[in-house]
C-alpha cells in the first residue's frame, strides 16, 4: 500500500440492505466529503462484522465509527456528531 493509501482518513459504516437510516448516513457523509467504507451484515464475507457487532451489544444499523475508531452511534448520531462540529 502506497503512503497515500494510508493516509486517507475512512469513516466506516456496518449496514444491511434496504435501510433508510443506512442510506442516509452515507448521503450525509459523501455531502460533508467525507470517504467511507461499508460493511453489510448480510454479505457472507461480511458475517465477522455481524459477529462482532452483536457482542458489543449493537442490534440495529448502521452503526458508524469515525476514522480514528470511535463509535458515533447510528445516523442520528452522526447527524447530531456534524452539528455539533460545524458551529
Amino acid at each position: 500500500m502506497d503512503q497515500q493509501a494510508k493516509d486517507i482518513k475512512m469513516w466506516t459504516i456496518i449496514i444491511r440492505s434496504q435501510c433508510n437510516f443506512c442510506d442516509s448516513a452515507k448521503a450525509l457523509l459523501k455531502s460533508k466529503g467525507q470517504p467511507y467504507t461499508t460493511y453489510s451484515v448480510q454479505e457472507p464475507s461480511s458475517k465477522w462484522v455481524l459477529t462482532m457487532a452483536k457482542k458489543a451489544g449493537y442490534t440495529t444499523v448502521p452503526q458508524i465509527f469515525k476514522p480514528d475508531g470511535t463509535h458515533i452511534g447510528g445516523y442520528r448520531d452522526l447527524k447530531e456528531y456534524f452539528d455539533e462540529t460545524s458551529t
